[in-house]
Order: C-alpha cells, then sequence, then structure tokens
C-alpha cells in the first residue's frame, strides 16, 4: 500500500483546498467544460454545474475531511483513494471510502470523477444485501 509521501502534490493540494474551501476552492482548478460525476448522480459537464451541484449538496454537509491513502498516475490520469468524513449539519460526521479518477490537460482537470457511497448524507438509507 501507497503511503501519504507517494501521493502527488497537486493531489494533496486538491483535496486541502477542498477540505478548506469546498468546490470554491479548486474552481479555477477544472477545465471550463469538465466532465464529471458525483456517484450515481447523473453525470455533467461544465466548471459551473460542476459548482451548482455542489451548491445543491452543501447545505447538508458543515465540511469535509479526505484522508488520503494511495495515488497512481499514468499519462494524463491520475487515480487517488482514501475516506472522506462528511460533517453533517444534521447527525454529525460520517465516513465512506472513496475513489476519484481524474483526467488532466494542460494543467486543468478536464475529467473528474468521483466513486462514493454517500446517500446516508444525503438522506438516502444504504441498500443492503439479501
Amino acid at each position: 500500500m501507497g503511503s501519504q509521501t507517494d501521493i502527488p502534490d497537486w493531489i494533496r493540494r486538491l483535496f486541502a483546498d477542498i477540505d478548506r474551501a469546498g468546490v470554491e476552492g479548486i474552481k479555477d482548478r477544472l477545465h471550463e467544460q469538465v466532465a464529471f460525476r458525483f456517484g450515481s448522480f447523473p453525470a455533467g459537464a461544465g466548471r459551473d454545474n460542476f459548482a451548482a451541484l455542489w451548491a445543491q449538496l452543501s447545505p447538508l454537509v458543515e465540511s469535509l475531511h479526505h484522508e488520503l491513502l494511495e495515488a497512481w498516475e499514468l499519462e494524463d490520469r491520475s487515480v487517488c483513494r482514501g475516506n472522506v468524513t462528511y460533517r453533517r449539519v444534521q447527525g454529525g460526521p460520517a465516513t465512506f471510502p472513496f475513489c476519484n479518477v481524474f483526467r488532466r490537460r494542460d494543467g486543468r482537470i478536464v475529467e473528474y470523477l468521483i466513486y462514493v457511497d454517500a446517500s446516508p448524507v444525503f438522506g438516502v438509507p444504504p441498500v443492503s444485501g439479501s
């Protein structure tokens, strides 16, 4: 397993800024037409739409904290995994594993895929197996 020192600086800074200021903290790193997906929400495109999705969800979340565990880079793609803690406005903290996939071009993120099941944060109970 990787260590915190294996994680590229740009990824560490990205998540530190998300934890500090949410989407507004990283908006300038996103390509204007960034393709994105957050969990099971529909895919979208555009920096403003990315920010709008977060604005829709953020009233339920006081703060975020990402613990980065590993990262891999290959050409223009990067993958990282870790744990994210959502401090909910109602209900206290909830921690979930996540995996993000990024594609960058000219220093900006052109694709941002977030794989996490944070449904309990947004009032949807997790699906249980039978």
